[in-house]
């Protein structure tokens, strides 16, 4: 079952995944995991969370690291903007469209 989530006004549909990562940020390296995402944003569960506003850097396996901005909390969960470079986004966009790749083994 594809969970993907529609919204007219991202430029990249984020993807329901099961991917464990790191969160660095600010003196802070932290296992986190990664519950949605697309290639200019995702939606984690980490301890500690950093404040709002704060740049970040997001190690995904496979992807290697999408630096972003720490924008709001929802639920107990982050959400990252991602700033990745054209090529990035496309290699981001590529692989999460495998549902395969969504889920680390």
């Amino acid at each position: 079952m594809d969970k993907s989530f529609d919204n007219e006004r991202r430029r990249n549909r984020r993807v329901a995944t099961s991917i464990y990562g790191r969160l660095v940020y600010r003196g802070v390296d932290t296992e986190c995991f990664i519950k949605q995402m697309s290639a200019t944003g995702a939606l984690v569960e980490a301890t500690p969370l950093p404040a709002l506003h704060v740049s970040v850097a997001l190690s995904v396996p496979g992807i290697g690291f999408a630096h972003g901005t720490s924008i709001r909390y929802s639920a107990g969960l982050l959400c990252i903007r991602l700033h990745p470079t054209m090529s990035h986004e496309q290699f981001m966009t590529d692989r999460l469209a495998d549902p395969a790749r969504r889920v680390q083994h």
